[in-house]
């Protein structure tokens, strides 16, 4: 599996999973490990979520929550209002 096919990796039940279109892989990493060794275009989201900006599609915002969505796929992730200000920086710089 190459890394940039990985939409998100996110912590469920003390376990982390490599999200990508199609399928979950558990990964033995943890988080903090994985934001050390993954490439620069992915990046922390909340405290049990990374993931790789170039797969983003939308970034919705609302009084409640932040949400990700991602090219291609149904899935989606939350971003925790300590990290939405560096992702929408980050998205802006990329344009």
């Amino acid at each position: 599996m190459d890394v940039n096919d990985i939409l998100f990796f996110e912590t469920e039940d003390r376990q982390i999973n490599a999200h990508t279109v199609d399928d979950i892989f558990e990964i033995h990493h943890r988080l903090y490990e994985l934001e050390d060794l993954l490439p620069a275009n992915f990046m922390r989201i909340s405290k049990s979520a990374i993931l790789n900006t170039t797969k983003i599609f939308a970034l919705t915002h609302s009084i409640s929550n932040s949400l990700v969505a991602f090219q291609h796929s149904r899935k989606q992730v939350y971003v925790s209002r300590k990290y939405y200000k560096l992702l929408k920086e980050r998205l802006e710089e990329r344009r």
